[in-house]
């Protein structure tokens, strides 16, 4: 456990939701505009729609 790579490290904690991401994806935002918008970084933006997109 003391390797565990920290995603949030340094930065806001709060919950991202999918729809979330989703509902700017439609409103023609693209990935670095989402991760502005939403605090986080573009390559946690990128997991979140890789993990999606692996699920279903």
């Amino acid at each position: 456990m003391g390797n565990k790579k920290n995603i949030f490290h340094g930065r806001n904690k709060k919950y991202i939701d999918l729809h979330d991401i989703y509902e700017l994806i439609e409103m023609g935002l693209d990935k670095e505009e989402i991760s502005k918008e939403l605090g986080v970084s573009q390559k946690y933006i990128n997991h979140i729609i890789k993990d999606y997109y692996e699920d279903y």
